[in-house]
C-alpha cells in the first residue's frame, strides 16, 4: 500500500508501467520527481517564450489535503532540497 498512496512512489511505478506498456499507460501527464528529475525538470522550460511556458503543479511528496501543493511556471521557485513530485 505504502508504493501506492506516497506521491513519489505511485509516480515511479507509473512511469516503470509506461515504459514497459507504453501507450495502456498514457492516462497520468508527465510527471518528474524531484530533486532527483532538476535537470530534465528545468529543460522543460529551455528554449520557451514566456507564452509558452508550462505550468506545472506541484506537490510535497509526502503531504496531504491539499497542504503544500502550487503552481508554478517557474522552476526557480522550487527549493532544490525539499521533495515534490512536479505533474
Amino acid at each position: 500500500m505504502f508504493q501506492l498512496a506516497r506521491k513519489n512512489h505511485l509516480a515511479r511505478n507509473l512511469i516503470k508501467m509506461h515504459k514497459e506498456f507504453g501507450s495502456e499507460y498514457k492516462f497520468f501527464p508527465k510527471t518528474f520527481i524531484l530533486p532527483s528529475e532538476l535537470g530534465d525538470f528545468k529543460a522543460t522550460f529551455h528554449n520557451k517564450s514566456a507564452a509558452n511556458k508550462p505550468v506545472y503543479i506541484v506537490k510535497p511528496e509526502a503531504g496531504c489535503q491539499g497542504r503544500g501543493i502550487f503552481l508554478t511556471s517557474n522552476p526557480e521557485d522550487l527549493n532544490p532540497d525539499d521533495h515534490y513530485v512536479a505533474q
